[in-house]
């Protein structure tokens, strides 16, 4: 069975994290089953190379010292899966069923041209720090990432592309405040409170190369109106070109209302599971009944858990 959704998560020697980041998106998957994860690993880092009893984990090993551009690359080349999304392995899904929660938003679409933005609990609707988009989109734009990227502004270039895609008149990134993946990479800010820090060396390289690339993006944008629209004519390209044209910063137009906000109600998601429960019951019948009961332990969550950052109030 081909998978529905494949985690790219370059690694190297965080193992516990690692392992928690996998247990969490097996606990909370609705079909786990359909879902590969593709741990990108230093071929120096073998400790790395870990498996997990309910995941498919397929191993990527590189030579050590490749950008996070060209990890995440080399990634994707081995996914499988209709639908990719990039993460990290200091992340901690919390929400039931968000398996099911994104591909219901693909299925909002005549097309697979779409970005699904979860909740990081730091960037939150700010940015998509944790893309996930189809494969079929990855294809017409020629991968995931550019390599050159040394570690940051992937997201946004990602991101970019479909914000680009709205100056067009095209929304096509959904946000998801309520389906949580824990991004567990912040520091204390006396002011700020809990926030993100980037390596002030690292983004100085990054940063003006993602500015670099702003008329890549712009023909990609292009590209994936082009293949929405299906039909088009000279006189469309003209004033597509034009309109792209007169935007000179990627932060201009990342404004308010560019995204599709999709609210799930926490007990919607807890539907999903259950669901899923009835499912492994049914083929637990002809078990014991504690086969039964430790099947309803591990297929049914509770209400999604809330990090403090994320209490109400």
């Amino acid at each position: 069975m081909r998978p529905s959704f494949s985690l790219i998560v370059p690694t190297r020697g965080r193992v516990e994290k690692l392992r928690r980041f996998l247990d969490s998106v097996a606990r909370t998957a609705c079909h786990p089953e359909r879902i590969e994860v593709v741990l990108v690993v230093d071929a120096d880092d073998p400790a790395s190379l870990v498996e997990h009893p309910k995941l498919s984990v397929r191993p990527v090993v590189v030579p050590p010292g490749l950008t996070m551009g060209a990890l995440n690359s080399a990634g994707f080349d081995a996914t499988t899966g209709d639908y990719v999304m990039l993460l990290n392995d200091d992340v901690i899904v919390r929400t039931p069923g968000w398996d099911a929660i994104a591909l219901n938003c693909f299925r909002r679409f005549p097309d697979p041209f779409v970005l699904v933005h979860v909740n990081d609990t730091l960037m939150r609707d700010h940015l998509c720090t944790f893309p996930l988009t189809s494969r079929a989109f990855c294809e017409l734009v020629g991968g995931i990432c550019p390599p050159e990227y040394a570690r940051y502004r992937i997201d946004d270039h990602i991101e970019d592309v479909f914000n680009l895609l709205a100056v067009l008149g095209t929304r096509r990134v959904v946000y998801l405040p309520d389906v949580v993946f824990e991004h567990d990479n912040a520091v204390h800010h006396p002011e700020a409170g809990l926030v993100y820090m980037s390596d002030p060396a690292i983004l100085a390289v990054d940063a003006p190369r993602f500015d670099a690339l702003l008329p890549k993006r712009k023909e990609l944008a292009l590209r994936v109106c082009a293949a929405i629209e299906t039909r088009s004519d000279p006189e469309s390209e003209c004033v597509r070109r034009a309109t792209l044209g007169a935007v000179t910063s990627s932060f201009d137009i990342r404004t308010p209302g560019r995204q599709i906000v999709v609210r799930t109600p926490w007990w919607k998601a807890s539907w999903e599971a259950v669901r899923n429960t009835l499912t492994a019951l049914g083929r637990a019948r002809h078990k014991s009944a504690r086969g039964i009961v430790q099947a309803l332990r591990k297929r049914l969550p509770g209400r999604p858990i809330l990090t403090p950052r994320e209490q109400p109030g």
